[in-house]
């Protein structure tokens, strides 16, 4: 029958083809083999006598490159700076000079020359006695405030004062000089009380010294260990009556400054607990 013929013939395709698909499997090349290759593991010859055996650093190579910069965050990150003060005040007696200027007066116009001795209990507090004297510059509106006030200028002339302050440093800290260095610098507030030498102090009146107070703020930089310079303003209140006709009033010098100061001893270190 057809049918007998026809499921003979397919059987023997079959018989035939099974020997080409198998050797056709053994031809086939293999996939892309993706593990680790394998270590050499040969043993290294030993080196020569009295030679010293050499170590293999492969942290790096194991770590693989680092951007810019990397290593040096991370080794900010283990290693912290303690940042000391630059300049310590604490236990030193400083002598200083200073050349102050009013700002406040346009008839008498006050420059003078003036010192001071400080000690300082700490790195932010002082105890300072300081005095100056003032000459004074007359200047062109005295006649034209005479003729205004009919010759009276209430007004002090201020000649000189002596003060016990106590300065306090609250703000310290340092900048860049010219890219180059690095200088510190405070600021500080001064208040204190002592007397006030005017005009009416002197002869022909010779009514002596008045009562005074003041207030001031500055900044000071330290370019060496015992050298200071400052800038600041200070105001002077005291009473005065320039004129015996008229009631005594409340004077008010302010005065711009500059100073320079040296501390002693000229060398501080570091004490630690």
């Amino acid at each position: 029958m057809d049918l007998s013929r026809h499921t003979s013939t397919f059987i023997s395709l079959l018989v035939f083809a099974a020997p080409l698909c198998a050797r056709g499997d053994a031809q086939e090349q293999p996939g892309i083999d993706l593990s680790a290759p394998r270590r050499d593991e040969t043993p290294l010859p030993p080196p020569p006598a009295g030679t010293k055996p050499v170590v293999r650093d492969t942290t790096a190579k194991e770590l693989g490159p680092v951007a810019p910069g990397e290593s040096d965050v991370a080794l900010a990150d283990r290693v912290k700076a303690v940042q000391r003060k630059g300049f310590l005040e604490r236990g030193r007696l400083e002598l200083g000079l200073s050349l102050p200027g009013s700002i406040n007066d346009a008839f008498y116009e006050k420059v003078g020359v003036g010192g001071k001795l400080a000690y300082h209990f700490a790195d932010s507090f002082a105890l300072a006695a300081r005095g100056a004297y003032y000459s004074q510059i007359r200047s062109s509106h005295v006649r034209e405030g005479k003729q205004a006030f009919s010759s009276q200028l209430l007004n002090s002339q201020l000649h000189g004062q002596a003060m016990l302050d106590g300065v306090w440093s609250p703000v310290y800290g340092k900048i860049a000089w010219l890219g180059s260095r690095i200088v510190t610098f405070d600021m500080y507030l001064l208040a204190g009380f002592g007397a006030a030498w005017s005009a009416t102090s002197l002869a022909p009146r010779n009514e002596g010294p008045h009562i005074a107070a003041d207030l001031g703020l500055g900044l000071r930089f330290y370019p060496a260990a015992w050298l200071a310079l400052e800038g600041g303003v200070i105001a002077t209140f005291y009473p005065d009556q320039p004129v015996t006709s008229v009631p005594s009033t409340m004077q008010k010098a302010i005065m711009a400054q500059v100073g320079v100061s040296i501390f002693f001893p000229t060398t501080f270190r570091y004490v630690y607990p």
